[in-house]
């Protein structure tokens, strides 16, 4: 396969010398979506040594997924964990997901469940582990399949009111998001909007939907 060699330019080397990690990671991220992946990976790599979480997390994913690289498990794992120490809510989230699926072969509910509260705390800081409230804190909207996958989680392993509760919120989150994601044309959250849709008409739900639908009246 032919590949194009990576020549910096000045802005490059300027950026290097100064430690302008945005700068390379965004370079890499317009290359990518213009679907030059492999010089894309070589600018990811530039910004990683500059310490950058959000370039470190998208090579996780290539190395995942093998995107124009040699897909390697390991270091997909050790590049979003290093992000996910810095606090990267991309790479937490995605480290869930990865613990959640037995298509890996590592499989393990309580580390997913770890990594995905800590994608959610990388959002909302630490204030909300004061009060089971999820309602209020309206940057989840922003995470809708970060909210579905921990709401799911919590139906799942659920033992208590507290579970329950966090977990009607966060698809209540879920539906907002992707409702706007929607309404903003990007129809390939239809699917997920309609099993959260699903999932909030569960019966388990209806103690407490009173209590927390009014949370969320304005939000629609």
């Amino acid at each position: 396969m032919a590949t194009d060699k990576l020549r910096l330019t000045a802005t490059d080397l300027t950026a290097l010398t100064t430690c302008d990690d945005e700068y390379l990671l965004d370079k890499g991220a317009n290359l990518y979506t213009l679907g030059k992946y492999e010089q894309a990976v070589e600018y990811y790599h530039l910004a990683t040594i500059l310490g950058n979480a959000q370039a470190m997390a998208n090579l996780g994913y290539c190395y995942l997924y093998g995107r124009h690289i040699k897909q390697n498990l390991d270091l997909a794992l050790a590049y979003f964990k290093v992000a996910a120490l810095k606090e990267n809510i991309d790479a937490a989230y995605k480290l869930g997901d990865i613990y959640e699926s037995d298509k890996w072969g590592i499989q393990d509910d309580e580390l997913s469940e770890y990594y995905y509260h800590q994608a959610v705390s990388f959002i909302l800081g630490t204030e909300h582990e004061k009060s089971e409230l999820l309602g209020c804190y309206h940057k989840l909207q922003q995470y809708p399949s970060l909210c579905l996958a921990l709401a799911r989680k919590k139906i799942k392993n659920g033992i208590s009111l507290t579970d329950f509760s966090e977990a009607y919120q966060l698809l209540k989150h879920a539906e907002i998001g992707y409702l706007h994601e929607l309404n903003s044309g990007h129809d390939m959250y239809l699917k997920s909007y309609e099993r959260v849709k699903h999932l909030l008409a569960d019966q388990k739900f209806d103690l407490i939907r009173g209590k927390y639908d009014k949370l969320f009246i304005d939000e629609y």
